[in-house]
């Protein structure tokens, strides 16, 4: 579940409950050397998020590139052992993992680089008939959720919310409030995101 609050989304996860900013700054693309992928969500409020699970994680800095984290009872000692731009080797529990980290932005753009128009071009919001704009919820360079509102749409006197027909970053929004559209004018485009 979640719900829009002051720019903000608070989303409920079992049980647990956390707040994070449209911008997506602490939001990161684990990529490790054996093809698991992993959706990192690091709030400076609260505990970490992988993968949609908020985790019950105390991290503590023991000194320069060595911190410790207290998971489920036990105590694990994690070291970076390399970094070398976005690859980075971290040793845990004297165990080495070996990983690429990537900012939602650049996974998101390496993405375009690799994909098609065709796929980019299914992802864009168009009006489904004429009218008018209300209301913006959302900026470029925000995260969106598939089924999320982007905005509302007033036709024939009736307020409509278009939403997100997947999960994605706001690329580009070609239409501002109170700007009437015609049938199928493009109004948002959306980069997937497949994590």
């Amino acid at each position: 579940m979640s719900a829009v609050a002051d720019n903000k989304i608070v989303n409920t996860c079992m049980g647990t409950s956390y707040i994070y900013k449209r911008d997506a700054s602490r939001l990161f693309i684990a990529l490790r050397d054996n093809g698991k992928r992993f959706k990192l969500y690091i709030p400076k409020e609260s505990n970490p998020v992988i993968n949609g699970h908020e985790l019950d994680i105390d991290f503590v800095e023991q000194e320069d590139l060595h911190y410790a984290f207290d998971w489920k009872g036990k105590r694990f000692h994690c070291e970076l052992v390399s970094r070398d731009q976005n690859k980075a080797v971290i040793k845990v529990n004297g165990v080495e993992y070996k990983f690429s980290l990537e900012s939602i932005f650049s996974y998101v753009r390496r993405g375009m680089i690799n994909s098609d128009a065709n796929k980019i071009d299914e992802n864009n919001i168009i009006a489904p008939m004429p009218g008018k704009i209300v209301d913006l919820f959302l900026a470029e360079g925000d995260l969106v959720n598939k089924g999320e509102p982007i905005l509302t749409l007033e036709a024939m006197k009736m307020q409509n919310e278009i939403t997100a027909n997947c999960n994605g970053v706001i690329r580009k929004i070609k239409v501002q409030t109170g700007q009437s559209v015609m049938k199928d004018e493009l109004l948002v485009e959306i980069q997937s995101i497949d994590v």
